[in-house]
């Protein structure tokens, strides 16, 4: 009378195809991932490298003046 229904084992193919989608969509998130990684760490190296090059311009005109 109380029928439980129980869940059918998947197909092989089934199960494949799952993992292949969830691993290009692994894939593409480690690449936004790195690409945002590399822009950031790409802005604190070009404000650092400003910075070091004003103070070395103060101090150059400092020391010849």
């Amino acid at each position: 009378m109380n029928e439980q229904q129980q869940p059918q084992p998947q197909s092989h193919m089934h199960t494949l195809g799952r993992h292949a989608i969830a691993a290009v969509v692994l894939l593409i998130c480690a690449w936004l991932i790195l690409h945002i990684l590399f822009h950031v760490i790409l802005v604190v190296a070009t404000i650092v490298a400003v910075v070091v090059a004003i103070i070395g311009a103060i101090w150059a005109i400092h020391v010849l003046f």
